[in-house]
């Protein structure tokens, strides 16, 4: 006999429709009483990609991070006080997790309102899960019960595709050398929080035995990554170019005046390059040298062309360069980030060269 959890299942199965479209998932609502209670969810950023949690090779796990959204068109208290989420392969659920009304508080926020690209929101709730591949989860529905004013429980379900993106774009590192990754994209670094970069990475370049800096750091120039040459990880064409926004003065302090009052309007990836690669994917480039950037809007050009030098415009409290692919989008950076495998990456095993697709935060790489 089904139980009623399943016949609701199945009736969300058949009501929901997912459509996909250039920049995002819309995700329909499933309860029916929705259109009463007025909540809905969503989730940030739109689509969910799976990445593996390998290094040299594929692990037995990947991993994906989300913030749910709660919205209610009538702006009112709404209490959670529960959540279900049921993981799916295909139509076999295999896995379930529970969280309590304590649970959800733990990890309840209202981050996503408060960025420049974000969305409005009554709260979100912040999550990580790692999953064994051989599950072949690539679904996820979500249940949440919440407590409305007059103490009257309800509840709004989302089915949330899980994906592993497809990469159109062979790309190759956007500098040559060695290198780290300050900041790449783990559920808890900030690059996660964001849309377009919630795959980014923070690259920085080395000496010649990787390290960061010599002098003491002091100013910008004692930093190794400062005025390293940043190059076209693609053939593309350039959307957007920017050469006017001021560089940080000095090391470990950010002055927003720097990026805020200046003519072309505010930058906080300050003098940047945008590149179309022609196929759905985007390759964005920022934090560059004030007066370095090479192109223009418009140019045509080659992978492994100069595009400028890494400086410290924009929001940035060290030299790097903030590395993004990304779906289309206008310069507000509203559309999903992507995940991205370049070609020509090495880590150093021991004086070993060992290929690795996607660099991790901490390793000790060489681009080739």
């Amino acid at each position: 006999m089904r139980t009623q959890s399943e016949f609701d299942r199945r009736e969300f199965l058949q009501q929901s429709t997912v459509v996909f479209t250039a920049l995002y998932w819309t995700q329909p609502n499933a309860d029916s009483s929705q259109e009463e209670h007025g909540v809905s969810l969503a989730t940030w950023p739109h689509n969910l990609y799976k990445e593996n949690d390998g290094v040299l090779q594929p692990a037995v796990t990947e991993s994906f991070a989300f913030n749910l959204l709660v919205k209610d068109k009538h702006n009112r208290e709404v209490q959670p006080s529960g959540a279900r989420l049921e993981f799916y392969s295909a139509a076999d659920l295999v896995e379930k997790v529970e969280f309590s009304k304590k649970a959800l508080e733990v990890i309840r926020s209202k981050d996503i309102a408060a960025r420049e690209d974000g969305e409005p929101e009554m709260y979100d709730f912040r999550h990580y899960f790692s999953l064994p591949v051989s599950l072949a989860v690539d679904r996820l529905v979500y249940e949440l019960r919440f407590i409305l004013p007059g103490n009257a429980e309800v509840r709004s379900q989302l089915e949330i595709p899980l994906m592993r993106y497809e990469q159109k774009t062979k790309l190759i590192f956007p500098i040559k050398g060695k290198f780290l990754i300050g900041m790449a994209h783990d559920f808890n670094e900030p690059h996660t929080d964001g849309r377009s970069q919630h795959y980014a990475y923070d690259i920085e370049g080395t000496g010649p035995h990787w390290e960061v800096t010599r002098n003491g750091g002091a100013r910008n120039e004692d930093i190794y990554t400062w005025g390293r040459e940043i190059i076209a990880p693609a053939d593309g064409t350039v959307v957007y170019a920017r050469n006017d926004v001021p560089d940080q003065p000095a090391p470990g302090t950010v002055d927003p005046r720097l990026y805020q009052n200046v003519p072309g309007g505010p930058s906080i990836p300050g003098n940047h390059v945008l590149l179309d690669h022609g196929n759905g994917e985007y390759s964005s480039l920022g934090h560059m040298q004030r007066g370095t950037v090479h192109v223009r809007t418009g140019d045509h050009i080659k992978q492994g062309d100069l595009l400028g030098q890494i400086g410290r415009s924009g929001g940035s409290p060290f030299p790097h360069l903030h590395y993004q692919l990304q779906m289309p989008s206008g310069l507000d950076f509203r559309a999903d980030g992507l995940p991205a495998r370049f070609e020509n990456i090495s880590f150093d095993l021991l004086g070993k060269a060992m290929k690795i697709a996607s660099p991790k935060r901490g390793i000790l790489m060489e681009a080739h």
